[in-house]
C-alpha cells in the first residue's frame, strides 16, 4: 500500500514538472520591474538586476520597461510573462519565490521556496533568490513557438467588445420604457455627442494628445482609458465624440485598444505609450500595420 501511494506521488510530481515546463515554453519574454512589489525601493538589494541576471543565465529572454520592447509583443502581449518576487521570510529565515504572470494577470508558475539563515540582509535576500532558481533551472525552458497564445484569439473572454461600444452608438428601447410602437425612436438618439464629454468625470486623470489630423483628451473611466474628440479635420471625427478605449494588459504602458480608424469604423488593435510620453496605436492601412503616432499636449 505505501509502494503504491509513494509511485501515485511521484507520477502527480511527474506531470506537475511537465505542465510547468510546457506552459513556460509558450512564452518568449519575461518583463523583469525596475522594482518588486514586496520591497520598497528600485532594486533593493540589487534583487532585480540579480533576478534579470538569472533569467538570462537559465535560457529566458528578458525585458525591462526602461528599453523599447520588440514589435512582437507589442502586438501580441502575450508572449510575455512579468516577474514577481514573494518575500514570506519569517523572523530568522529569509524566503522567496518567484511568480509568472501572464498577460491576463494570471499566475503561470511559481518557484520553489528559496532560504538563506544568513543575518545580514543584502547576502541573505541574495542566497534565498538563486535557491528559489534551482527549481527554474531544472525546468530546462526552450521557448516553443507552436505554444504561443495569441492575444486576438482569447479577447472576448478577457475583454468583451460590448464594453468598449461608443455610448452614443447602442441608445436601446428598454432604456426608454414609455416608447411605444407608434413612439418614433428619433428623439432616443442624443443630438449633440460633445455633451457627453460635459457630462465626464474631470476628477480622473485626463490628458490631451494630438496629430496633424486630429486632438483629443484620454480620461481615465471605471478602469479604462477612454478617448474623446476635442477637434479635427476629417468629418468622420465629430467634436465631443466617443472614439476609442483602452484596456489596460500586464505589459506597462501597453493597452488592448478599440478605436476609430479614418474610414470611421471600429477596430481592435494595440496600442501604448513610449517613453516620452507619446500615444502610438497600429492602424491597419490595407492589410499593413501603420503606426499612428500622437503626441501628448503640454
Amino acid at each position: 500500500m505505501n509502494k503504491n501511494i509513494f509511485t501515485l506521488i511521484v507520477f502527480v510530481l511527474f506531470l506537475t514538472f511537465s505542465f510547468a515546463q510546457n506552459s513556460l515554453n509558450a512564452y518568449k519574454y519575461v518583463i523583469v520591474p525596475d522594482k518588486f512589489d514586496s520591497f520598497k525601493e528600485v532594486d533593493k538589494y540589487q534583487l532585480n538586476s540579480l533576478t534579470e541576471f538569472l533569467f538570462k543565465k537559465y535560457g529566458f529572454q528578458t525585458l525591462n520597461k526602461r528599453e523599447s520592447f520588440p514589435s512582437e509583443v507589442i502586438n501580441n502581449p502575450c508572449l510575455a510573462v512579468t516577474a514577481k518576487l514573494n518575500n514570506i521570510s519569517s523572523m530568522f529565515t529569509t524566503k522567496l519565490s518567484v511568480d509568472l504572470i501572464d498577460c491576463y494577470n494570471k499566475v503561470v508558475y511559481t518557484s520553489d521556496i528559496g532560504k538563506s539563515k544568513i543575518k545580514e540582509y543584502k547576502p541573505s535576500f541574495q542566497e534565498a533568490l538563486r535557491s528559489a532558481f534551482v527549481s527554474i533551472k531544472e525546468l530546462n525552458y526552450s521557448y516553443d513557438s507552436s505554444l504561443s497564445v495569441k492575444a486576438s484569439s482569447v479577447a472576448q473572454t478577457i475583454d468583451p467588445v460590448k464594453d468598449t461600444e461608443p455610448q452614443v452608438a447602442t441608445p436601446v428601447v428598454e432604456s426608454v420604457p414609455v416608447v411605444t410602437a407608434l413612439t418614433p425612436v428619433k428623439p432616443v438618439v442624443p443630438e449633440k455627442p460633445k455633451e457627453t464629454v460635459a457630462m465626464a468625470p474631470q476628477n480622473s486623470i485626463a490628458k490631451s494628445y494630438k496629430n496633424k489630423n486630429i486632438s483629443f483628451m484620454l480620461i481615465d473611466q471605471n478602469n479604462k482609458l477612454v478617448a474623446y474628440v476635442k477637434s479635427s479635420n476629417n468629418k468622420n471625427y465629430k467634436n465631443g465624440e466617443m472614439i476609442g478605449s483602452f484596456s489596460k494588459t500586464s505589459l506597462p504602458n501597453v493597452y488592448r485598444v478599440k478605436w476609430k480608424n479614418e474610414e470611421g469604423n471600429f477596430e481592435e488593435t494595440t496600442g501604448y505609450i513610449d517613453d516620452a510620453g507619446n500615444l502610438k496605436v497600429d492602424i491597419n492601412r490595407n492589410g499593413e500595420i501603420e503606426v499612428v503616432i500622437f503626441e501628448v499636449e503640454n
